[in-house]
């Protein structure tokens, strides 16, 4: 089962389109500087719905287990990045989850349930 990390950055308003690139690319390295990273994305956000929160760009990172993405969190790379980029985000969140590709089986009479 892979281990998902996703990451949501929000910039504020007086960071230029080149410094959001800047901190998008150096973020990118990590993939190279950082053994244990499967995958690196990223993606700026293109929701209609209004409910970012005041982020702005995704970067989702792969990693085959709980060992890699813990070796990642302390690594020294990581650790310079994450002290680099505090003066250009405004909002960061932070997930990790496990991947599943299956809905959870539900005991008991689904219609009774109150979900709608």
């Amino acid at each position: 089962m892979k281990l998902r990390h996703v990451v949501l950055f929000g910039f504020g308003k007086a960071h230029s389109s080149a410094a959001i690139a800047e901190v998008i690319r150096r973020f990118a390295e990590l993939k190279a500087l950082v053994p244990g990273i499967d995958d690196f994305e990223w993606g700026e956000n293109s929701s209609p719905e209004g409910l970012d929160h005041g982020h702005s760009h995704v970067f989702l990172l792969t990693f085959a287990n709980a060992r890699a993405r813990d070796a990642y969190l302390v690594h020294p790379d990581h650790a310079a990045f994450a002290n680099w980029i505090q003066p250009f985000v405004s909002a960061v969140t932070v997930l990790d989850y496990w991947v599943e590709s299956e809905a959870p089986v539900v005991s008991g009479d689904a219609s009774s349930s109150s979900v709608p």
